[in-house]
């Protein structure tokens, strides 16, 4: 068996996903649960043929969603391998999306937009105050007046204790190259008297006795930032108007029933 391990801490900010690159699409090309919210989103704040703004566009998932339908794409990310297999994807698009390899914090486009989307817990890996502030506040200066910004998160609050005696399988796939069956275990844990959260997910390949030939171990860090924290980090970058939903299909946060919630997202409006 071929096992990378231990995991390798990458140079440049951002690049923690060099190993998750070349199986990404493999293994979360499928994943649609949030598709349709930010598309309806886009649709009621973005004017055909309007361009949003995405923060942690990764390979382009969510990002071939919106050129689909009908809109130009800004995606910013941290890694560049991320990003060179989003300008594979995305090549038909030409002309139509523009690609930038940066953090948020750092980015400057030179232009300003209706809606900014932080897809798929992006904002869960900005581990200071100063960092997720310093996003913010970018993110605040490239909306135009009455543009949204709107991100998803599960952090540990809401997610429920890490149990990280468990090992759980997360993803399925088919490597077309190998032909083998590729599955994502992952384990989580909590990080004592910390506000982290690690995730250790380990990518087997499996022949055709369902042994492991290769095995990938990637090793993720979660901020599990307080709501009252993330709103004022927001407040202070200029947002007043924030409105908070339980998940996808809409629902109301509900901070007394927890339980209900599905995911923690947040919309924020620059005012107008």
């Amino acid at each position: 068996m071929n096992l990378d391990w231990p995991p390798k801490e990458e140079p440049l900010p951002g690049e923690k996903y060099v190993v998750y690159s070349e199986v990404y699409d493999l293994l979360f090309e499928d994943l649609d649960n949030d598709v349709d919210f930010y598309l309806d989103t886009a649709a009621a704040h973005v004017p055909l043929p309007g361009t949003i703004l995405e923060l942690g566009a990764g390979t382009g998932r969510l990002t071939r969603r919106f050129l689909d339908a009908g809109y130009d794409v800004v995606g910013v990310d941290p890694s560049s391998h991320m990003l060179e297999r989003a300008g594979q994807r995305l090549a038909p698009y030409a002309g139509r999306v523009q690609l930038v390899y940066s953090g948020a914090q750092a980015m400057q486009l030179g232009q300003r937009f209706q809606l900014a989307v932080a897809p798929y817990g992006m904002v869960a890996h900005l581990y200071t105050d100063g960092e997720r502030l310093a996003v913010f506040r970018n993110v605040y200066q490239h909306l135009a007046p009455g543009g949204l910004f709107v991100f998803d998160d599960m952090p540990g609050w809401l997610a429920g204790a890490a149990d990280a005696s468990k090992l759980d399988l997360y993803r399925r796939a088919r490597d077309p190259v190998s032909g083998m069956a590729v599955r994502l275990m992952t384990n989580m844990l909590d990080v004592a008297g910390q506000p982290l959260s690690l995730r250790y997910d380990f990518i087997d390949w499996l022949n055709t006795d369902h042994q492991v030939a290769r095995r990938l171990v990637v090793r993720v860090r979660f901020r599990n930032i307080a709501l009252e924290d993330e709103l004022s980090l927001l407040r202070q970058a200029g947002f007043s108007e924030i409105d908070l939903l339980g998940g996808f299909d809409g629902r109301p946060f509900s901070r007394d029933d927890l339980p209900r919630n599905t995911r923690l997202i947040l919309r924020c409006q620059r005012k107008a």
